[in-house]
């Protein structure tokens, strides 16, 4: 199995900037959705992965507060795309493997290289 959907709820104010974050992240552009009478909302697709992101304006509900730990081989390119399209700052891991920042809402997202087979 493996993981194909998050959907995380944003407060409206941040929304924008929010998808503009994953869709950096991805190397997606962010798609304008709405199912049915459902809120407007952002979807980012990964064509690399399939891994489907949406960002739903959060209502009356809390804004999703979590963890994201994304694995791949570019990730010096997703901390460059961060910083052009997303205004984001990434810093070293304590490690010095990977790197950590904090989403537009202040979820904590890690990007890590894909581990080396043993």
């Amino acid at each position: 199995m493996r993981l194909s959907l998050i959907v995380l709820y944003v407060p409206e104010p941040t929304l924008d900037r929010a998808a503009r974050f994953y869709g950096a992240i991805l190397d997606a552009e962010p798609v304008a959705e709405q199912h049915g009478d459902g809120p407007q909302h952002w979807s980012i697709t990964s064509a690399e992965t399939g891994l489907v992101m949406e960002l739903y304006p959060m209502g009356s509900r809390p804004h999703t507060a979590t963890r994201l730990e994304f694995h791949g081989p570019h990730v010096d390119d997703a901390v460059q795309r961060l910083m052009d399209r997303a205004c984001a700052l990434p810093e070293k891991t304590k490690d010095g493997t990977g790197w950590w920042v904090s989403d537009p809402i202040g979820n904590t997202v890690v990007l890590l290289p894909e581990p080396t087979p043993s």
